[in-house]
């Protein structure tokens, strides 16, 4: 039996153990430590669910990317030599813009993205004002087989009748704006409404965000300075709306004549060159030229016998000018004979040449009159166009080593064989094929670089101001592909030989001290009259013609 001491011991070591016991404790604690746990288990599990979800929405946003191509169609006005062509030109001015914009994408690296148009337009005003040049019909929307063809072309392209209420072709312009300029899977936005300073509010937000929005410029329209100082990417499309002549008069819509109706006169073709027979009795109107027309106009609209007697007369109400024309093409609309320009710009449809991938390897294309085609370049921008120009002033590049894949001269060649950026090789060729072929449409070399066909969608032939060097047949082929002809093996036909060519250069430069930009093409004919041209080992080359040649 324990003694009292032992006892007493045992006791105290027993309220010792009691006093220091940890156990409660440790259970206490090891019970947050498992409440943590459960409650940082349901956070992960919400934030993985989370981050799964967030996953499938960018899988699905990038699943299907696209570009938005927004076009004011009031003010931007598709190319006469597509809107002559009725229900035709639809589906052509469709291709063209399509093509247009996949060019300048490729440029941008979104290649891969498909292309949405919406244009909105009042559909009626806009029949109106081009039946009065004769580019439509008399119906009250005439452009109805236009747009619908349009609208058929290509499953993402609209062409949208907004209505005749003013103000409805910006109202759907802004919403559609707003809707995808936030938008992940809208990779950029081709903004063509430049002629309204309205929209500047709507663009301020994405200021200086040069990868986002791109604003489309053409010649047809006044570009509002203000649009310049938002810091965002500026580009033309040519030859898809209309271009006009910088030097030009302008001509706007509300000075012309109207188109007669079928009570009124016809208009005498040969009273404003003074070759009228007839005078006085000529039984047809006899219209003053562009310079006095306006007060022509004036004048038999307050003549109340010239009014009953069915004379043209000056519309109700001015309207906004539309586009710009080149003199000699506005007086044969004035002078009620618009048939030679439409004709001429009819005959150049450039979309209906083949595509290089479609020559048959060895053989080269012809018209039904066996005349030489070339191949069709997309267009290239003046993005392209300047960076190549300054490439061009660091080293001279050589045309047959980067356009047929070889060199006669081989390593002798005084010029750059070494790769080129993405996108120079076709605004090189571009350039290669605004040098006329001597041989014309005779040439059957499948190595020819030089141009047999016109391409320049800015060709003072069609009404713009682009100065083209190929012949006047050259113009006015058709350029269909009836069918393909065996190539020969014979050297291009120029007037130069193939040694000379060898060390020949065109050089070109402006006014601006642009980079010389030399090329091994060699001119197959004389400058025309009034351009400036100067000789030596080759031809100075005007640079508005390059410009509006490798734009096209």
């Amino acid at each position: 039996m324990l003694s009292d001491p032992d006892i007493e011991r045992a006791a105290s070591q027993l309220a010792d153990y009691r006093t220091n016991n940890a156990l409660p404790d440790i259970l206490d604690k090891y019970s947050a430590l498992l409440e943590g746990y459960r409650r940082l288990k349901s956070d992960y599990e919400e934030e993985r669910d989370a981050r799964e979800k967030y996953k499938q929405m960018a899988r699905g946003q990038e699943r299907n990317p696209f570009v938005l191509v927004l076009v004011d169609g009031d003010g931007y006005v598709f190319h006469e030599s597509l809107l002559s062509k009725g229900a035709d030109g639809g589906s052509h001015a469709a291709q063209l813009l399509h093509e247009s914009i996949k060019a300048s994408l490729q440029l941008k690296g979104l290649e891969h993205c498909q292309v949405m148009v919406r244009i909105y337009a009042n559909l009626a005003g806009l029949s109106k004002t081009l039946h009065k040049v004769g580019l439509a019909g008399t119906e009250r929307r005439s452009l109805a087989p236009f747009v619908a063809s349009f609208n058929r072309s290509y499953g993402l392209a609209e062409f949208v009748d907004a209505g005749d209420l003013k103000e409805n072709a910006d109202f759907k312009l802004r919403a559609m704006m707003n809707l995808w300029a936030e938008n992940t899977q809208c990779k950029h936005i081709y903004f063509a409404a430049c002629h309204d300073v309205g929209y500047i509010s709507d663009l301020v937000p994405y200021m200086g965000n040069y990868g986002r929005f791109t604003l489309i410029n053409t010649p047809g329209v006044k570009f509002h300075d203000e649009f310049t100082k938002l810091d965002l990417g500026i580009e033309e499309l040519p030859g898809v709306f209309r271009a006009a002549s910088g030097g030009a008069p302008t001509w706007s819509l509300g000075d012309q004549a109207p188109t007669r109706t079928d009570g009124q006169k016809a208009v005498c073709r040969f009273h404003s060159s003074g070759r009228c027979k007839y005078g006085k009795a000529c039984k047809n109107l006899h219209i003053e030229d562009a310079t006095n027309s306006k007060a022509t106009w004036r004048s038999t609209t307050n003549d109340p016998q010239s009014a009953a007697g069915g004379s043209l007369q000056e519309p109700r109400r001015r309207t906004p000018p539309l586009f710009n024309m080149r003199s000699d093409v506005a007086t044969d609309f004035m002078n009620g004979y618009s048939a030679h320009a439409t004709s001429l710009l009819a005959g150049l449809d450039v979309l209906a040449l083949p595509k290089k991938g479609n020559i048959p390897e060895g053989q080269v294309a012809v018209n039904k009159n066996g005349f030489r085609l070339d191949p069709y370049i997309p267009p290239s921008g003046l993005e392209i166009l300047s960076r190549l120009k300054a490439h061009i002033s660091r080293q001279r590049v050589c045309n047959n080593f980067h356009l047929n894949g070889f060199c006669e001269a081989g390593d002798h060649c005084g010029y750059d064989h070494g790769p080129l950026e993405e996108g120079f090789k076709q605004a090189l060729e571009s350039l290669a094929r605004s040098m006329p072929c001597g041989k014309r449409g005779a040439c059957r070399n499948a190595a020819c670089t030089c141009g047999h066909v016109c391409q320049n969608g800015d060709c003072k032939h069609r009404g713009g101001n682009g100065y083209c060097k190929l012949s006047p047949q050259s113009h006015s082929e058709e350029l269909a592909v009836a069918r393909y002809v065996p190539a020969t093996n014979d050297p291009p036909h120029n007037r130069q030989s193939s040694s000379a060519r060898a060390s020949t250069a065109a050089s070109t430069t402006d006014e601006d001290d642009v980079p010389t930009m030399t090329t091994r093409a060699a001119l197959g004919e004389e400058e025309e009259q009034g351009i400036s041209s100067r000789k030596s080992s080759g031809k100075l080359i005007e640079l508005d013609s390059i410009k509006s040649t490798m734009s096209t």
